[in-house]
């Protein structure tokens, strides 16, 4: 009982320790809601999607681009031709009189044209590689993906609704683990350390005891208060603390 009596309370709140508004990056309409509020979602799950006709399209056809090599084909049959041709030209010319120099000399502006056109087409297919990369990427902005594991705590949209880039339309919160941030007088608080396990009484309609652990210790002191900011992690695998409840961290 001695112990108990010497025991002190500090006012705190709770929250999700992974808790976020999100929303698409890009502007559009909403095409289909996947999930319901109040649903447990995975991270890299699909929350909904925006029409995304004309960014399939733009896929389907840089693909298309990407996928045909004819064009890069021929101009690197036509150089190997050209540089095969060239060769022996040089070496009838060196061992007989029955080639010119002025053939050589054709032979050779034809194998450069041709390098030349060999070239342009593996940069061109560079740049149709990049092409469809980026259509693929504007495609998956398309689609509103779950940052973490979690629950949806709203929706604020409707299917063919509009939304504006950035704007917050989802919101999704991980209740399994929580932190309490409390206010500790500085006495109180310079005796604590990070990694210290305290108790934690939290007021969800009735008082829930729970252990946790303090994550952060504030290295300054509220000069009007003279309180310091104390972060405490805690399970709620359980559900049985609401995120946002009041309650106190109990230090002797």
């Amino acid at each position: 009982m001695a112990t108990v009596a010497c025991a002190a309370g500090f006012d705190g709140v709770t929250e999700p320790i992974d808790q976020a508004k999100i929303g698409f990056t890009v502007s559009g309409k909403i095409d289909s809601i996947w999930v319901k509020e109040g649903a447990f979602v995975h991270k890299g799950d699909t929350i909904m999607n925006l029409v995304k006709t004309e960014e399939e399209l733009r896929v389907s056809i840089t693909k298309i681009e990407i996928e045909d090599t004819s064009s890069m084909a021929s101009s690197q049959a036509k150089t190997q031709n050209y540089e095969k041709d060239l060769t022996a030209t040089k070496k009838l010319y060196e061992i007989s009189n029955s080639v010119s120099a002025a053939q050589v000399w054709e032979k050779e502006m034809n194998y450069h044209v041709a390098k030349a056109e060999w070239d342009a087409a593996k940069t061109t297919k560079a740049k149709d590689s990049l092409e469809y990369r980026m259509a693929q990427a504007q495609l998956q902005k398309q689609y509103l993906i779950a940052p973490f594991d979690g629950e949806i705590v709203s929706i604020a949209k409707h299917t063919s609704e509009s939304v504006e880039a950035l704007e917050p339309i989802v919101e999704i919160a991980d209740v399994r683990q929580c932190r309490m941030i409390a206010y500790i007088i500085v006495n109180k608080a310079s005796k604590l350390k990070v990694g210290k396990q305290v108790n934690l009484v939290l007021n969800n309609g009735s008082s829930v005891h729970k252990k946790g652990k303090i994550e952060f210790i504030s290295p300054v002191v509220d000069k009007a208060s003279l309180l310091r900011t104390v972060k405490v992690i805690f399970d709620n695998s359980d559900k049985s603390v609401e995120p946002g409840v009041t309650g106190k961290i109990i230090l002797k």
